[in-house]
């Protein structure tokens, strides 16, 4: 089997590429993105997602297309950035233009950004975003189906939730926030009363979820691939200090915002990709290891 996989500079996408090569060979993954991989058969696009004869007469021999690469902002400022929202619908175009004879499923990861508020989210929860971004990954959604539809293959669409774990320092949240602060020895913020619930998945198991939904079929066409312990952030923070060992406390802060719970049904991961998640301290000490390196 050979995957052809974009996004392969991303905050998932690395880890994507390495545990794919480690599958099923550097020779069987194609890997698609802005410059070279580091492993896989490497291809670099143009602008507009656009490859030379030779790059595409690559990409031709997939069989698998896993489509991981998209504009993701890195703070809340960044959602409604049109230039980044606009390129995930036309970089989603150029890829699915390519001649890709071999073709027999696609999967495309989206965001759970698609939903509106919800007490639990599950699959069939109404999707309203709330940004640019969230409509931009729900427009490539219907995209990857209608191609999938029309060339007589299948389709997964993977909304993929809070993640953490190393490599998450790159976006402004909460967590990689507190740990910078924990380890520079300073009081972790904690922004209003932290009652607001959140359900945080390891990156690991995220990398995990996907792969084991590559050449599958009979699987439902869109799997939530989220946490399912949802801990209050006032909770996660303080257990984030606990883990770390560290003499620091939390300094409250005034929240004038209105605060949103995020609590999932994880039913159709646990049944078909993820049968039980990564402990939260296991996960949490990776992540604080990991930035304890780059400090």
């Amino acid at each position: 089997m050979k995957l052809l996989l974009t996004g392969v500079s991303g905050f998932i996408g690395k880890r994507l590429l390495d545990a794919a090569c480690d599958a099923w060979g550097d020779d069987n993954v194609i890997a698609l993105g802005s410059r070279p991989a580091a492993r896989g058969r490497a291809l670099v696009y143009g602008p507009g997602g656009v490859l030379d004869a030779d790059a595409a007469a690559v990409a031709a021999e997939a069989e698998v297309l896993l489509h991981a690469g998209a504009y993701t902002p890195k703070s809340g400022a960044q959602a409604n950035a049109l230039d980044g929202c606009n390129g995930n619908i036309t970089f989603t175009a150029s890829l699915l233009g390519l001649p890709l004879p071999k073709l027999r499923q696609a999967i495309y990861l989206s965001t759970l950004d698609v939903y509106g508020p919800a007490d639990t989210i599950a699959e069939s929860s109404p999707t309203q975003p709330a940004s640019l971004y969230g409509w931009s990954k729900l427009y490539c959604e219907q995209m990857v189906r209608q191609y999938a539809a029309q060339r007589g293959i299948a389709s997964l669409v993977l909304r993929i939730g809070h993640v953490y774990g190393p490599g998450e320092e790159q976006y402004a949240k909460f967590l990689p926030n507190a740990i910078r602060n924990i380890l520079a020895g300073k009081d972790v913020e904690l922004w209003g009363e932290g009652r607001e619930l959140r359900s945080l998945i390891y990156i690991g198991d995220v990398v995990a979820a996907v792969l084991a939904a590559v050449g599958r079929d009979g699987l439902p066409p869109v799997v939530n691939v989220v946490g399912g312990q949802p801990l209050s952030v006032r909770a996660l923070l303080e257990r984030t200090i606990a883990v770390s060992g560290r003499p620091v406390g939390l300094a409250h802060k005034v929240f004038a915002g209105t605060p949103r719970d995020f609590v999932f049904d994880t039913t159709l991961l646990r049944t078909h990709l993820l049968p039980a998640e990564t402990p939260l301290d296991e996960g949490l000490r990776a992540e604080l290891a990991h930035m304890e390196t780059l400090a």
